[in-house]
């Protein structure tokens, strides 16, 4: 299979790399990380200028209608440079959803995202769901002119510092999945937020009698999994990506201290045992980034099999980015378990996004399962 991006993705990419080059360094990075603040407003506020919050939306709603591909191109990039704002939250997921559904509500909401106004995320994953959309638990009962949600929902990304969440339930009457658009301060919707390892911020969600108004469902039933499952694909791929930028620093890295780094009066890198294992971790980040293109091609055409891609992809970027990760701290020594390198805080990343949506094993069961079929 031969890949390639287009000449206007190869501009669009440049900008991307050239922006976070100069304007996102590590020691930026790290005083975003250390405040009080969940991510950067200005760093948001300036990608949005550049266009970049219009890419996954549809020219139906003033977007620049960007596939799959342009996904990976994006999510590349921020994981070579160890990227907090939202993008994945509130535009994959939640835009994704909002744009899939194609209700009034998302005519209203957004042009405000693309705009840079607003934050949002998705609240469908239960504690035991561990990554199956279909195992959710929480009701939606209709009372009266309104609906009464109820359940618990866990670790949903980007909810303390949204604005607006897209929440899942099961709906009366064997009628499946509701996916209802909440807005943040609704009577009955209790959050209870924490940072996570990776410099982030996630909440686990309680849903009390929460009222929703018909007009809130965007989608239900079979199009509502659908809707879930399209967008997930497309946030699995974004987190591929991610873990292909993120190991292409590291080996860098390594090959780069290596070469300064001496013991016994030569540079380590001339030790044959090391340069086997940078071998190695060459070697892994192309087979992750060859799965991922594969995926990628496939879910932008639509294909029957795009699913089952995108299971294979992950589950092979969770591998192959962890064994990157362990080799570039166990070449590195103890320097690289400190806050000041940054090769453990990709290897905290790593360790997230290798187990956001379902685990490394859920997904090869998935991909066996969907292959089968």
């Amino acid at each position: 299979m031969n890949f390639e991006y287009s000449e206007d993705q190869l501009v669009f990419k440049d900008s991307v790399t050239k922006y976070l080059q100069d304007q996102y360094d590590f020691e930026k990075r790290q005083a975003t990380v250390t405040s009080d603040k969940a991510f950067d407003q200005t760093v948001w506020a300036q990608t949005a200028e550049l266009g970049w919050l219009y890419m996954p939306f549809s020219d139906l709603y003033g977007g620049f209608g960007g596939s799959a591909v342009d996904t990976i191109l994006f999510f590349e990039e921020f994981g070579k440079h160890l990227v907090v704002e939202p993008y994945l939250e509130t535009l994959v997921l939640a835009g994704g959803v909002l744009g899939r559904a194609e209700h009034s509500l998302s005519e209203e909401y957004i042009p405000r995202l693309m705009a840079g106004e607003l934050q949002a995320a998705v609240a469908h994953f239960e504690a035991h769901s561990r990554g199956d959309l279909s195992r959710i638990s929480s009701s939606a009962v209709k009372q009266g002119d309104s609906y009464v949600l109820n359940g618990k929902k866990a670790v949903a990304y980007n909810a303390p510092e949204a604005q607006i969440l897209i929440v899942s339930a099961l709906l009366p009457d064997n009628r499946g999945v509701g996916l209802f658009l909440v807005e943040s301060n609704t009577t009955g919707l209790e959050l209870q937020s924490y940072p996570t390892v990776d410099g982030r911020v996630a909440a686990d969600i309680t849903l009390q009698d929460l009222e929703v108004a018909p007009i809130n469902l965007l989608a239900e039933g079979d199009k509502a999994m659908s809707i879930l499952e399209a967008t997930y694909n497309e946030a699995l791929l974004g987190l591929t990506a991610e873990m292909v930028g993120a190991m292409d620093v590291l080996l860098q890295a390594t090959v780069d201290y290596t070469k300064e780094r001496k013991q016994f009066g030569t540079a380590i890198s001339k030790f044959q045992v090391l340069q086997h294992h940078m071998t190695d971790m060459f070697m892994a980040a192309e087979l992750a980034r060859s799965l991922m293109y594969a995926a990628a091609i496939k879910v932008r055409d639509g294909a029957a099999d795009a699913s089952a891609f995108v299971a294979a992809a992950k589950a092979k970027a969770d591998k192959c980015a962890k064994q990157v990760a362990h080799s570039a701290v166990q070449l590195h020594g103890g320097i690289a378990t400190t806050e000041d390198l940054n090769v453990g805080h990709y290897l905290k990343r790593i360790t997230v996004a290798a187990n956001m949506f379902g685990s490394t094993q859920y997904h090869l069961q998935r991909y066996q399962k969907l292959s089968k079929a």
